[in-house]
This record gives C-alpha cells, sequence and structure tokens, in this order.
C-alpha cells in the first residue's frame, strides 16, 4: 500500500492552546520525513488564547491564522480544506492530545481510503470535580467505541475531530455551513458520504479527548446539537439512524409523543437536577436529548 507523499493537517482553534498538540504532530511529520503542512485557524477566540498560540506563527510548517470573527463550526472546515496545499487532509480538534507515538504513521498506513477515522478516548477515571462528570461519562460510554464497534454502522460513526479524508472527496460533500453551533454537522457529512458511494475504513488510531465541558455548558450544547439535528431531519431528512430521531419516529407513529413530553415535564426538575450534579445515569441523558429534538418539532423550528 503506497504512503502519500503529503499531509495538510487541519486545526480548527477556539478557546484553547494548541502548541503543544502541534509540536507533537510536527515531530511526528519529520520523523517520517513527510512533506507536510499544519493549518491551525482561530475562530474567534478570546485574546488570551490568541496570545498563547500567537508563537505558532514562528513554527517552520505551521500556517496560524486569526479570523477576524467567529464563523462556525462548518465553515472554518470548509475554509481549511479549501486552503490546504495538499490533497490528503487530516482533520483534528483543538481539544485532542495525541496518545501514540505513531499516531501519523497509523493513518499513513490506510491513507489509500478515502475515508479514514480514527476514533476518540477519554480519561480512564472519572474527573476529580463533579462539575465535569457528566460529558466525560457520556463521551466514555457513547464516543469511545473500537473500530470494529464503529465499522458495525460506519456511515453513523463519523467524527470531524479525528478523521483522514482525501480532500477530492470531502469538496464533493462539504460541511453545511448553516450549521454554526455545536452538533450534528458530522451526521450529515456521514450521510451524504454514505449517499455518494464514498468507502469508510474506521481503525484504532484515537485521539484523547482533553476539553470537557461542564455539566452545564455540555447540557447547554446539547440543546444546541438537538435544535441542528431537527432541523436537518425537517429540511432533508437526515439524522434518521440516530437513536433520538428512531425513538422520535416510533413515538409519533404510536401517537405517543404528547404522552412523552408531559411525562418528562412532570419529573423534569428531578432528571435535569441530577444531570447538572453529573450524578445521572445515561438513560436520564437520553431523555433528555428526545425531549428537547421534540420540542423543536412541536415549535416548528
Amino acid at each position: 500500500m503506497s504512503t502519500p507523499a503529503s499531509l495538510s493537517i487541519l486545526i480548527p482553534v477556539y478557546n484553547f492552546g494548541v502548541e503543544g498538540l502541534v509540536e507533537t504532530l510536527a515531530a511526528q511529520c519529520r520523523a517520517l520525513a513527510l512533506v507536510f503542512e499544519i493549518r491551525a485557524y482561530d475562530d474567534g477566540s478570546d485574546p488570551a488564547f490568541k496570545a498563547a498560540n500567537a508563537g505558532l506563527r514562528d513554527v517552520e510548517g505551521v500556517v496560524y491564522r486569526e479570523l477576524d470573527r467567529n464563523i462556525g463550526r462548518s465553515r472554518i472546515r470548509n475554509l481549511l480544506a479549501r486552503e490546504a496545499a495538499y490533497e490528503t487532509l487530516l482533520f483534528l480538534d483543538c481539544d485532542g492530545a495525541i496518545p501514540s507515538a505513531d499516531f501519523i504513521g497509523n493513518y499513513l498506513a490506510h491513507a489509500d481510503s478515502p475515508v479514514v477515522v480514527g476514533g476518540t478516548i477519554y480519561a480512564p477515571e472519572q474527573p476529580a470535580e463533579p462539575r465535569y462528570r457528566l460529558h466525560w461519562k457520556v463521551g466514555k460510554a457513547r464516543e469511545e467505541r473500537k473500530a470494529a464497534q464503529r465499522a458495525t454502522g460506519p456511515y453513523r460513526s463519523i467524527t470531524l475531530n479525528n478523521i483522514l479524508v482525501h480532500k477530492g472527496a470531502f469538496l464533493r460533500v462539504p460541511l453545511d455551513e448553516t450549521i454554526r453551533s455545536y452538533g450534528h454537522e458530522d451526521t450529515k457529512f456521514g450521510q451524504q458520504l454514505k449517499e455518494e458511494g464514498i468507502a469508510i475504513l474506521h481503525i484504532d488510531n484515537p485521539v484523547a479527548h482533553q476539553g470537557l465541558s461542564t455539566n452545564l455548558e455540555f447540557l447547554g450544547k446539547t440543546k444546541e446539537a438537538q435544535r441542528n439535528l431537527h432541523r436537518l431531519y425537517a429540511s432533508g431528512c437526515y439524522g434518521t439512524q440516530t437513536g433520538v430521531v428512531r425513538t422520535f419516529r416510533q413515538l409519533q407513529r404510536l401517537g405517543l409523543t404528547p404522552v412523552f413530553t408531559g411525562g418528562y415535564r412532570l419529573v423534569q426538575p428531578v432528571i435535569e437536577r441530577a444531570l447538572t450534579a453529573g450524578t445521572a445515569p445515561l438513560f436520564y441523558f437520553d431523555l433528555y436529548k428526545l425531549y428537547h429534538f421534540i420540542r423543536n418539532e412541536q415549535a416548528g423550528a
């Protein structure tokens, strides 16, 4: 299997220090004698984070750019892809860490595939502070999956925080730029890859997720994600393979949607208090997502 002669590593940056991540990636590329670039574009971070990352301008092989304003999660990735110098693209999130000394080499060994997904891992122990435990618990249970598990539903298991993709394939199905906030830009992307017949390979080459949100922040992001999912579903029937949409459609067929929302409201304080405290079972989180998806449906959002 041939390996690419060059690689563009693309990192959208928002309120996170990425010097360590960039240095690790650059060192691995140099060790492989690879022609590479690392494009790190800041998408409207606070001044303190811009200052912390400003030294990237002086790193060989790095293109660091600060955008004038925040343009959103999808648009900045499309911009990075369009401006990438090379055909093989590696998308990473700014809050990832590289746990393997062979991370780049592992991807290059599979770079003939048009799309390669490496996966995500979380810290083995729950955070000491309870206010960060919900994000960790959900990530550990729902995102941290081996390649063999992800491959059972390859197009449902797309995550843009760690994905190698040929530039031509990505630009055939660019991300929906109407999705500016958190969540589900990858859901539509995965379904469009399937529609275009673009193959996906899942491998075990994870990044370690570092940037945990507080319980309250994570619940807010989850509400945003359900708004995005509903818009995708309502506009083009995307997201039908997600658990939320499958359950919603079952309730709808049975005429039980009002029963569910009415029942949820009765226990809403208990559920959301437990979620905010970080002590809730994942079942509560699933109910929370479903309720907010249905609220968007009822509001016609």
